[in-house]
């Protein structure tokens, strides 16, 4: 039992490793949106819970406003220009400390959004105005990120299931932006936790782990975005259709009713900052007077839409400028598509029936979010990371369908940490010497820019890590219903 408990810590922190890696690989406010997501952080934890309004422009949007804060930290809106959003050009940029300030008050374009996210990544900020504060920022989201995906696991060993699902819906893009203090991140990983724990929930009695974990997971979901409360609801619902041995839903709420009442002020009091600060100057339309297409043509776009999201949703290690290796996102697309087809033959119906219905989900999401955003902006704006929380649940369904011979686990862990190194090669690609034709090579020898451990450390600790996380992985041997 101690030996298990400890291979449980040391899997943990090797998730946390690999983070860490990733975050000490890229260039800072690589990631979307980082340098206001920084911003935004040492506001928030610095009691500029919102800030002040600024009317909506195309460069500041509705949810732009500027923060009371040391302006050095705007600074930061300066640095990543030399090389996002260029793919061909690599890392640059200067020391946030040495950045000239331009903008008197700071300003962040994530003033408005849900906020408990920065409080996590604002912790970091406490070094004051300077590059360390960044990676400080960095590490706190990457901690925060590790704790899920180590809850996960601990859920599956639970439920005597294989992990599998839930390693493989840890995707490359889901690391760099738990590297890169990215809010989505928090929402993938608390997405993961709750559909890993959600058949417990459902389907046993209540124990003190089932009611931690269903609660942390389910309050961070609601709360870390606006669409959250509605994830949420999905992830609740899918689960109980999936779930094949299930009491009555009034018997697992009785059990639940503490943790439900948590999660129900969260909904209350995510659904009030959607009304009076996150839609406060929605109404003023950029949009105004540009001319706009059907809605017919709008759903068709979006739809349209999905293929490149998927994309993004495996990988992309920049602000939308670096895609992941092409043979990488095809060995991913391998591994979903072998488990899915498997735990869609074997499975019962009721969860054929959830894995059904997820899929429509995506695409109705996908719609929803792109027509709104067409309605904002006159352009479609949804992203890859916006329908991984539902996108997870795929694998983590079908992997727990049918049993797992050991040798199985193995070759599917060991896949998986080929792609992860294939990918951070490729984010490495990107930022020490750019994409430019078939430079790959170039950055063995012939680096414009170098992580900040140096290049050949980075990749070795980029392959201990990964190994790591093979080696550490709970493998498992569930039996076949």
């Amino acid at each position: 039992m101690v030996f298990v408990k400890q291979r449980s810590i040391y899997f943990a922190a090797s998730i946390f490793v690999l983070t860490l890696v990733w975050s000490l690989m890229t260039p800072l406010f690589s990631g979307p949106d980082e340098p206001s997501n920084f911003v935004r952080s040492a506001a928030v934890v610095r009691g500029e819970w919102v800030g002040e309004t600024v009317v909506p422009s195309p460069l500041k949007s509705y949810w732009t406003t500027t923060v009371d804060i040391d302006p050095q930290f705007g600074a930061a809106n300066n640095i990543p220009w030399c090389f996002a959003p260029f793919p061909d050009r690599p890392g640059c940029g200067s020391r946030l400390e040495d950045t000239q300030v331009i903008d008197i008050p700071a300003w962040t374009n994530m003033g408005r959004y849900p906020i408990v996210s920065f409080f996590i990544s604002g912790v970091g900020t406490v070094f004051g105005a300077q590059d360390l504060s960044v990676r400080a920022a960095r590490l706190m989201m990457g901690l925060c990120c590790s704790l899920l995906l180590a809850l996960s696991f601990a859920a599956m060993k639970n439920r005597a299931s294989s992990s599998i699902g839930v390693l493989l819906s840890i995707v490359p893009g889901t690391v760099f932006l738990a590297s890169t203090m990215n809010p989505s991140a928090l929402e993938i990983c608390s997405a993961i936790a709750l559909w890993s724990i959600m058949p417990t929930v459902i389907a046993d009695d209540r124990s003190h782990f089932n009611a931690v974990t269903f609660g942390v997971a389910g309050a961070l979901l609601i709360l870390t975005r606006a669409i959250g409360p509605l994830l949420y609801v999905a992830i609740v619902v899918l689960s109980y259709i999936a779930t094949k041995q299930r009491r009555s839903l009034s018997a697992s709420a009785q059990q639940y009713r503490g943790v439900l009442a948590v999660h129900g002020a969260a909904v209350l009091f995510a659904g009030w900052w959607y009304l009076k600060i996150y839609s406060y100057q929605t109404n003023n339309l950029l949009s105004e007077g540009i001319p706009s297409i059907s809605l017919r043509s709008q759903i068709n776009q979006a739809v349209r839409h999905v293929p490149t999201l998927l994309d993004q949703a495996i990988g992309n290690f920049g602000w939308l400028d670096a895609p992941m290796p092409r043979v990488a996102i095809l060995m991913v697309c391998a591994l979903y598509g072998v488990v899915i087809a498997a735990g869609f033959v074997t499975s019962s119906v009721s969860a054929r029936v959830a894995m059904i219905s997820l899929c429509f989900l995506i695409v109705f999401v996908v719609i929803i979010l792109d027509v709104n955003y067409y309605a904002l902006l006159r352009s479609f704006g949804a992203q890859g990371r916006h329908i991984v929380p539902l996108l997870v649940g795929l694998p983590i369904i079908a992997a727990t369908s049918f049993g797992w011979k050991r040798k199985w686990e193995v070759v599917f862990a060991s896949m998986w940490g080929v792609v992860m190194v294939w990918a951070g090669l490729g984010a490495l690609r990107r930022y020490t010497v750019g994409i430019n034709g078939d430079n790959a090579l170039d950055m063995f020898n012939d680096r414009a820019w170098n992580p900040v451990m140096g290049f050949w450390p980075t990749v070795m600790m980029l392959i201990l890590s990964t190994l790591a996380v093979v080696c550490l992985f709970p493998y498992s041997r569930p039996s076949v219903e």
